[in-house]
């Protein structure tokens, strides 16, 4: 019986993935995933990029949230949905004052409605002291 289950289970899940690759939606297509702001100095007040993206899907794209790795990483964006071809950008802001000098490697998670749900962009660089 349990096996029989786990079968069904597993044909169920493949027709969920194939049906939603077949029905199209939003699909969020980044310019680049990842940002090396080299060295910068930790006693900044904060540092900037902009990470762009196209919805090159069928269907509005509406970013549901983004989970930064820790308080010293922000990330700003628009709450409205971006239409089918339209373009849009998350700007990610990252505060090296609140943490130690040195090396880091940041990962931001962005979901939203689109196929994949989640799409990780990253941040790094190497906050060093200043003399």
């Amino acid at each position: 019986m349990k096996r029989r289950s786990a079968h069904l289970f597993g044909l169920l899940f493949a027709f969920a993935l194939f049906t939603a690759a077949v029905s199209g939606g939003p699909h969020m297509l980044f310019d680049r995933l990842e940002h090396d702001f080299g060295e910068i100095p930790q006693a900044s007040k904060e540092v900037k990029c902009t990470f762009d993206f196209t919805n090159d899907g069928d269907a509005p794209l509406v970013i549901t949230r983004i989970v930064t790795s820790c308080s010293c990483t922000k990330a700003a964006y628009s709450r409205k949905p971006i239409l089918p071809g339209e373009k849009s950008t998350i700007t990610i802001i990252y505060e090296p004052q609140k943490k130690e000098s040195g090396v880091f490697y940041k990962a931001i998670e962005v979901y939203s409605n689109a196929t994949p749900k989640r799409q990780i962009i990253v941040i790094k660089g190497n906050a060093i002291e200043e003399e």
